[in-house]
């Protein structure tokens, strides 16, 4: 039975899936690392490693090896993959270390490391859930941000915390990307490592001032209007001020 283009092209998110997407080079040339799914219909995204000089590709990490019972997100991890366009599920980003020695990415909500060298990953320890974690150059440190507006650093091999930033009231956050940055600007990062990884630049958001909007879900009319902070002309403005963090 044929299969029409427009249920062709949902089905495979517009002809994406299976295509290699966010790769990055080691520092040697030796090895490219990507998100890949494992074929042309399935959402789920796993890490891939291509050696360069000897042309073989080793996985890295199976979400589904991960998550026996598979991948839950949070209500702000679906509101921010929807603001970045992102459909697939497992793996959608990553972060690698200076040398490409470790990655660290997150999964429902959940902080993992992968050491290169072994293909081995382990689950690090968090007091809340996970949002765009990055590694910095030294791969000693692990940055990223939480749901309920709060930010932490967490040291790699211990999973001690480092440091810890949390909001003052529920309108506020650290360390996230504010809604028109996201929506409008294709800006989906609210902080940023010094080279030397040694500090760090947090963004903080003060929605306030900006009205409320509640959007409903049309696929799903049983659940309630969502509450969103959403900016118009004309209207209160949101205040995004990146103070240095050492």
């Amino acid at each position: 039975m044929s299969i029409s283009y427009p249920r062709l092209a949902a089905r495979t998110l517009r002809f994406t899936l299976g295509i290699p997407r966010n790769l990055a080079v080691s520092a040697d040339g030796r090895f490219v690392r990507f998100v890949r799914t494992p074929d042309g219909l399935t959402r789920t995204g796993q890490l891939w490693e291509l050696d360069t000089e000897s042309g073989t590709e080793r996985l890295l990490v199976d979400p589904a090896q991960l998550l026996a019972e598979g991948e839950q997100l949070s209500d702000a991890e679906q509101a921010r993959r929807e603001r970045s366009r992102e459909s697939a599920a497992g793996i959608v980003s990553w972060s690698s270390d200076a040398k490409g020695e470790r990655v660290c990415f997150a999964l429902s909500g959940r902080l993992f490391v992968t050491d290169l060298s072994k293909a081995s990953t382990r689950e690090l320890a968090t007091p809340g859930d996970v949002i765009d974690p990055h590694l910095n150059g030294p791969g000693t440190a692990i940055a990223y941000a939480s749901s309920d507006g709060s930010f932490r650093v967490a040291e790699v091999d211990s999973g001690r915390e480092l440091l810890s930033l949390t909001p003052t009231t529920p309108d506020t956050a650290w360390g996230q990307a504010e809604f028109i940055a996201a929506e409008e600007m294709d800006r989906f990062r609210g902080f940023w490592w010094s080279p030397d990884g040694e500090a760090l630049l947090v963004q903080h958001t003060d929605e306030t001032p900006v009205d409320v909007w509640h959007i409903a879900d049309p696929a799903n009319p049983d659940r309630a209007p969502r509450p969103q902070r959403y900016p118009a002309a004309g209207t209160g403005l949101v205040m995004a001020c990146p103070p240095r963090v050492g």
